[in-house]
């Protein structure tokens, strides 16, 4: 691993030799690509990042600042006339430089743009971001310029709403760009037009975590030994779960699970067998359960459900959302799906972190695969909202900020640096690395679409509780499937939209009580929600 110090040193040494060298950088990308402004709750949390270079490398640079102050390169000649450019969350995305490296260019390089650009960036918390969204874009009025927001939804009820503006619409970013997420510009992909951008970070979404103690004590195999080979089955997978279960009070009960996930096991199942059913489409979305490979992930999937004792249920009356997330760091499951923000908010927190070795492997590879998987339902991303003044001026303005690497491979640096405070260990690095490479990150559109989603959840519980085959489910529920992607041609979403001015209406005058536990609730799901 690289050593943290001389990344500091570095980005101490661009900031005092070189203001002109960072412009440089941001005429060089005016019209490439651009990224998310600000910090999430993940990027928040990173390490300082690390650099290969060496300390002459360090010291090469200050001379290389000496020689651009000799030679006074042109800078870019923007002047946005004093504009605030507003960025909205439900937290402070404003970069901490005291949090990490990341946080410090990012604040370092804002204050660059203010000072030589004539710009002020702008923050914004907002109790209810998305009702204040749509209620002020239908009053003309953008509460902010660019909003954090969860992809699954932005599409398709902002889109179709008109909340949201394209951004591929635009002429001075370039969505193709190492700057961005490429899962996220995909899931905001809707009709020909994306609308979601973030910018590069290491986060993935569904994969197993597992309690490498746990595992010695029992004599259980190692799973990234059964990556390596090849041998990472869903039969394996069902083997160990099964085998993991431990009574050991003898009383009858299990009190140390094998397995637990809490959602979007069946998910999993499918993507994991290279069986993308969900697919956009110029018109919209459409679900194609006519794959073999379908058939195969859901009848592994029932015989998963229906012999092996695992958790899959939350008892609401005694614990909370995140009970699953919790029992794994304290060692009452083996291996856990979930998505991989929990390894820093919970497994390496400060507060109380998990004692226990663990490690995190892919899901299990389906026999129809081609290599592994990691499905996503939704990704904090970054929009712009509609009616904003000059959409793109604020993209521009956007990308200068953002601004803090110059090539790919600089970016790579930072996210290993990220990831190696994320992870517990070496291996955990490099297989989300070849997970990031490799594009095999992919964000489902599905849970936007209130009503396909549901007539979907309702066939796979037919699957999951062994009421019905595989075939008979996806026979039953064909009809309703499909009747429910025909109903969206005719959805009115600015009845919805207007549903938003209602509950507005509705909620003032309420007590401070109330508004408080609303927010509390936010901040309960934001571990959910809030990632990038």
């Amino acid at each position: 691993m690289k050593k943290k110090e001389l990344i500091i040193k570095k980005v101490l040494a661009a900031a005092l030799s070189a203001a002109m060298v960072l412009s440089m950088a941001a005429c060089g990308n005016e019209d490439g690509g651009s990224s998310s402004s600000g910090s999430d709750a993940q990027q928040g949390q990173a390490e300082e990042s690390s650099s290969e270079d060496s300390n002459s490398d360090v010291a090469s640079n200050d001379g290389a600042a000496d020689d651009a102050s000799e030679e006074t390169p042109q800078e870019p000649e923007y002047d946005f006339g004093g504009r605030v450019l507003r960025i909205g969350s439900y937290y402070d995305m404003t970069p901490n430089p005291e949090d990490s490296a990341l946080e410090a260019l990012l604040a370092e390089r804002i204050a660059f743009v203010e000072e030589n650009y004539n710009c002020k960036i702008e923050f914004v918390v907002l109790d209810d971001y998305v009702t204040e969204y749509v209620t002020s874009v239908l009053a003309g009025d953008p509460v902010v310029d660019i909003g954090y927001h969860i992809t699954s939804r932005v599409l398709p009820s902002l889109i179709e709403g008109g909340i949201v503006y394209p951004v591929s619409d635009l002429n001075n970013i370039d969505l193709t760009d190492y700057k961005w997420r490429p899962d996220v510009t995909e899931a905001g992909y809707y009709k020909g037009k994306n609308y979601t951008f973030l910018l590069k970070d290491p986060e993935i979404r569904y994969g197993i975590f597992w309690n490498k103690t746990l595992f010695g004590q029992n004599g259980l195999p190692d799973l990234y030994e059964l990556v390596e080979k090849d041998e990472w089955t869903w039969e394996k997978f069902k083997e160990i779960a099964a085998a993991a279960n431990k009574d050991t009070d003898s009383d009858g009960t299990v009190d140390i699970h094998g397995f637990a996930c809490r959602e979007n096991l069946s998910w999993c199942y499918l993507y994991s067998n290279g069986a993308y059913a969900c697919e956009k489409t110029d018109t919209g979305i459409d679900v194609d359960l006519s794959d073999p490979s379908v058939v195969e992930a859901l009848t592994a999937l029932q015989d998963f459900t229906t012999t092996v004792d695992y958790r899959n249920a939350i008892d609401w009356s005694t614990e909370g959302w995140d009970a699953m997330i919790t029992g794994f760091r304290d060692g009452d499951t083996m291996m856990l799906l979930e998505e991989f923000w929990v390894s820093y908010a919970y497994f390496n927190s400060d507060e109380n972190p998990m004692s226990d070795d663990w490690g995190w492997v892919p899901f299990p590879k389906g026999p129809s695969a081609t290599d592994w998987s990691c499905y996503g339902k939704e990704n904090g991303c970054r929009v712009i909202l509609n009616g904003v003044e000059d959409p793109e001026e604020v993209a521009l303005i956007y990308d200068l900020i953002t601004d803090i690497a110059d090539t790919n491979e600089e970016w790579d640096n930072l996210m290993e640096d990220v990831l190696e405070g994320w992870a517990n260990d070496a291996k955990t690095v490099e297989l989300v690395t070849y997970i990031n490479d490799n594009k095999l990150s992919v964000l489902n559109a599905i849970n936007g679409f209130g009503t396909l989603n549901s007539a979907i959840g309702e066939m796979v519980g037919k699957v999951t509780s062994g009421e019905m085959t595989p075939q008979t489910a996806l026979d039953t529920y064909q009809s309703q499937i499909d009747a429910a992607i025909a109903d969206l041609e005719n959805y009115d979403y600015d009845a919805e939209m207007q549903e938003y001015l209602q509950t507005e209406e509705e909620g003032e005058g309420e007590g401070e009580d109330e508004a408080g536990e609303d927010e509390a609730g936010e901040d309960e799901a934001g571990g959910d929600e809030a990632e990038e």
